[in-house]
């Protein structure tokens, strides 16, 4: 299995046992804010997130539990190659963590994967994820209105795209 090290992360593989520090993340209000489903009521339902994301196809799913001194403090990968995307508890924003996180991720999708494009796609609100993928290369190519419904509410999108 990969793992992918920065100067202060390591991107690894999921283990079943994961899933209470995920639940820290993913039952998170401020951290689901810009995610695609609603924080989670229980860690049943993060144990079963860390169940299926195990099961993904590796061909077509990359996906790594973020550690940060031995600590679980996020997940991050390319899905739908080539979709990036990360997600991380709010304690540990603004401390350039999203940054060596999707730097790890290009390097990796375009050396061990092959990938011509990486792309992403974000809630045109989060201000601070669009800064940090311009900051990284990333040029926006589309908007659309009403992509996602989130417990009952429709939100936007916002596409960006990085090439080889």
């Amino acid at each position: 299995m990969t793992i992918l090290k920065t100067k202060r992360l390591v991107l690894r593989p999921f283990r079943l046992e994961d899933a209470p520090e995920l639940f820290e993340v993913f039952g998170n209000k401020e951290a689901m804010k810009y995610w695609s489903t609603l924080p989670h009521a229980s860690l049943a339902e993060t144990e079963e997130l860390v169940r299926r994301t195990m099961q993904a196809d590796p061909a077509r799913h990359a996906e790594f539990v973020v550690e940060f001194e031995g600590r679980v403090i996020g997940k991050a990968g390319i899905w739908e190659m080539p979709e990036v995307g990360y997600i991380l508890h709010p304690a540990y924003w603004r401390r350039g963590f999203g940054q060596e996180v999707l730097e790890a991720l290009i390097r990796f999708g375009f050396e061990e994967r092959g990938l011509t494009r990486i792309t992403a796609d974000v809630d045109p609100d989060n201000a601070a994820s669009i800064a940090m993928l311009t900051k990284l290369g990333f040029h926006e190519t589309e908007r659309k209105a009403r992509t996602i419904e989130i417990g009952g509410v429709w939100y936007d999108s916002v596409y960006f795209a990085l090439d080889a």
